[in-house]
């Protein structure tokens, strides 16, 4: 699927793949050693997420020089059309794309994003995304659309864990989203404009999990158990602390009422106290399409203050010249990050 015969793409063998963890490591490693780094790259490798949908793409020339390297997450979309027909479709979310320093500013990124576009699409993939801490430029010229994002964020305060609010552990994840589907059409059943939804998955929520684990350890605690809470009304928030600054991030957010709101986001507060953490954010919480029920005002987490978001700006690249260009695009939460 080569653009050029002077380039290659090609999916990574496992030793391939270590070597770049290595890479990965002096670019996003957040201060956490590099032998636990490794470690934790070859847990997340071993989980079900990565073993069933992940691949590592690496750009190389007719010398088999890695020019750059990326890797995607495959998932399912459920688009929308105004007549109300609901599809299944094939989604790839691209992360870690990475250039060597010594080899920067030679156009390999956007080559690389080239070659991967051409390729997903010849796999009837309908959709690329991707969240950038770096400028759109590279992504736009690859075709991607930036999708403008907010968030919500309180300081940590000296909150007690509700007591009407249940704990979740990972083993129960499994059950909690099994709705998440049904909901998902429901939703897009109501809109007159072409839309696409992604559903949170276990599978996802338990790699963010490992992460959480790792994290915890590179800061001398023990691992967070619990992953999330749920409220007397049925509402439900899933949760991680995988990333390197002192934040509780928020993956799914689903309150069923103001007072679940503040159940859940008390919660998350005591959740945050104990591993340590000064702050919890809220992907585009309070981003309202009318498409999606839960970004109602009514519903927000309450003392929360919203701000455009300066990073991890979530991007799409539409490859299914078939159908519409989604108007609406639901599928910002964090749990379509990686």
């Amino acid at each position: 699927m080569s653009q050029s015969s002077s380039y290659q793409l090609v999916q990574a063998s496992h030793v391939e793949m270590a070597q770049r963890w290595r890479h990965h490591h002096h670019a996003w490693g957040g201060g956490m050693p590099l032998e636990l780094y490794l470690e934790r790259e070859e847990a997340l490798n071993d989980g079900e997420l990565c073993r069933k949908s992940m691949r590592m793409w690496l750009l190389k020339n007719d010398c088999d020089e890695i020019l750059a390297s990326c890797e995607t997450y495959a998932a399912r979309i459920w688009y929308g059309e105004a007549e109300g027909d609901l599809n299944g479709l094939k989604l790839e979310t691209v992360a870690s794309v990475l250039v060597e320093p010594r080899l920067r500013m030679q156009g390999y990124a956007g080559q690389l994003m080239a070659e991967l576009g051409a390729r997903l699409k010849f796999e009837g993939v309908a959709a690329a995304a991707l969240y950038s801490d770096v400028g759109p430029g590279l992504y736009r010229r690859a075709g991607y659309y930036l999708h403008p994002a907010r968030e919500s964020i309180r300081a940590v305060a000296g909150e007690p864990w509700p007591a009407t609010a249940d704990e979740i552990t990972l083993a129960q994840v499994a059950d909690l989203l099994k709705e998440e589907t049904r909901h998902v059409h429901g939703r897009l059943a109501m809109t007159s404009v072409p839309a696409i939804l992604e559903v949170p998955t276990a599978e996802r929520v338990a790699w963010f999990n490992v992460r959480s684990q790792f994290r915890a350890w590179s800061r001398g605690q023990q691992p967070p158990v619990v992953v999330g809470a749920r409220a007397p009304d049925g509402g439900y928030v899933l949760w991680t602390a995988d990333a390197g600054d002192p934040i509780l991030h928020v993956l799914v957010w689903r309150p069923r009422s103001p007072e679940d709101a503040a159940v859940l986001a008390q919660a998350a507060m005591a959740q945050a106290i104990d591993q340590d953490l000064q702050r919890v954010i809220w992907w585009d919480a309070d981003r309202d399409t009318g498409l999606d029920p839960y970004r109602a005002p009514q519903l927000q987490p309450p003392l929360a203050m919203s701000r455009d978001r300066e990073s991890s700006l979530p991007m799409l690249a539409w490859l299914d010249e078939a159908r519409p260009f989604p108007l609406v695009w639901g599928g910002i939460e964090r749990f379509g990050w990686c």
